[in-house]
């Protein structure tokens, strides 16, 4: 108990200093990021458009988050700027469409690492911003954007200014993967806290087996298993958990380590899981996923995004729940948080004023737009969840569990042989020495490497 009240104790700290950080903040949010003050930067008059997958949604973000309600108008005010929005999925292909036609001289492009982010930068359709904008800007920006800009560097350099946001949530990650458990149908196994066990460091891979073998059952006799003891278990992710990556960097070039030794690892504990016991529910359809657990079918709901524990735990589930990270794999000394998308904005190569639109864009999503106590009202309900949801937020140093997924995901091969292991099919080392050439090819060939 000891270590509880201690760990409690510095979340108010953390929440209390961030609470003050927000109260003495600078009058001025662009001098705070080391540009020029407001009203230094003006666009004539000019139409800055900004163009992401999430563009019908941002126009609401401003009219109904109570900070922001008249953001846009003070922006075109400030900036002698008219501001619109372009939807799209067609990312890039809009972008190079705007940017061959000139169009693009007033325009952010919202990227993520699955939508546009790796073509346009490896496309020099882009500007490389750590080049233009002061150190500070990086400096300042709130960490988890700063662990967001790290990952996507490329050639040594920042080449995004910071993510464009629809929910009231800037400044944290809206893709953060947690473990969310049944608190209650734990309780009524005689089975420990699993947040009890995270605080303990005792939240590990061969924990969550032994719980997933005890909480798997035929509840009514018919044969068939109707509660889990895993939903939703991704071998990817469990990768990250052990350590692991299936891409990175090394001296200089972007390569395949999906076949190191605790990647391997994590596959073949998906496959026991999946395949051996049986414990993990053997389906792929996210809404049967979902509805199992929300019904209290399921123990443990692996690999859940924040967006969805405020999008569904939080409303729908009736038990009462709690959240861990992924529990911690054999070759990991600690717990590794990850996420399944990162996002940021970017600036054309054909800018007529790259400052000034990362002015604008820096103006429009402040970080104390978004409290933490708004934050964490929104996604858990009690002070364990909070916990855990802004030590993820704090520690999370840029990690995705596949960064690169646009570049092989849409290639059958790769995705039957990750599913071909789990369900017992083929070995890790024979499956991915299968799909390394693929993966491989495909890098090189983005990259010029």
């Amino acid at each position: 108990m000891k270590k509880t009240y201690k760990l409690s104790v510095a979340l108010v700290f953390v929440m209390s200093v961030l609470l003050l950080s927000s109260a003495f903040a600078s009058a001025d949010v662009l001098t705070d990021l080391g540009l020029k003050p407001l009203g230094s930067y003006d666009f004539g008059g000019e139409t800055v458009t900004i163009i992401s997958w999430t563009s019908d949604r941002i126009p609401g973000y401003f009219e109904t988050h109570v900070p922001v309600m008249e953001r846009i108008q003070e922006a075109e005010e400030l900036f002698n700027v008219k501001i619109e929005f372009l939807h799209t999925r067609d990312i890039p292909v809009v972008n190079y469409n705007r940017l061959l036609a000139g169009e693009s001289t007033h325009d952010l492009w919202h990227a993520q690492n699955k939508i546009g982010y790796w073509e346009l930068v490896a496309g020099d359709a882009v500007l490389p911003m750590s080049d233009i904008l002061p150190a500070e800007y990086y400096e300042n920006l709130p960490p988890s954007l700063q662990a967001t800009e790290e990952a996507f560097k490329y050639d040594g350099k920042y080449w995004g200014i910071g993510t464009v946001e629809w929910l009231p949530l800037y400044g944290y990650q809206n893709d953060m993967l947690f473990v969310v458990y049944n608190k209650t149908l734990l309780e009524r196994e005689g089975i420990e806290d699993l947040y009890e066990l995270y605080l303990d460091g005792e939240w590990t891979w061969d924990k969550a087996r032994e719980i997933a073998i005890k909480t798997t059952r035929d509840t009514d006799g018919d044969g068939e298993t109707d509660q889990w003891g895993i939903v939703d278990l991704r071998s990817w992710d469990l990768a990250v958990s052990n350590g692991a990556k299936l891409t990175q960097e090394i001296d200089g070039r972007v390569v395949f380590t999906g076949d190191e030794p605790e990647y391997i690892a994590a596959l073949e504990f998906a496959k026991e899981l999946w395949t051996d016991l049986q414990v993990a529910m053997p389906t792929y359809g996210s809404g049967d996923l979902r509805n199992t657990f929300l019904n209290g079918k399921a123990a443990m709901y692996f690999s859940v995004t924040s967006s969805n524990i405020a999008k569904y735990v939080l409303a729908e589930m009736q038990d009462e729940w709690g959240i861990v990270p992924l529990p911690k794999g054999p070759n990991a000394d600690q717990h590794y948080w990850t996420v399944q998308a990162i996002s940021t904005t970017l600036i054309p190569v054909n800018a007529k004023d790259p400052e000034a639109l990362a002015a604008l864009r820096a103006f429009l999503w402040q970080e104390d737009d978004v409290t933490v106590n708004d934050f964490i009202a929104s996604h858990v309900r009690s002070q364990d969840a909070a916990d855990v949801l802004i030590t993820a937020n704090m520690e999370w140093d840029g990690t995705a569990s596949r960064v690169f997924e646009n570049f092989f995901e849409k290639d059958d091969t790769v995705k039957q042989v990750f599913r071909d292991i789990v369900a017992g099919n083929k070995g890790a080392v024979a499956g991915m020495a299968e799909i390394k050439p693929i993966i491989q090819t495909k890098l090189n060939e983005l990259f010029n490497q």
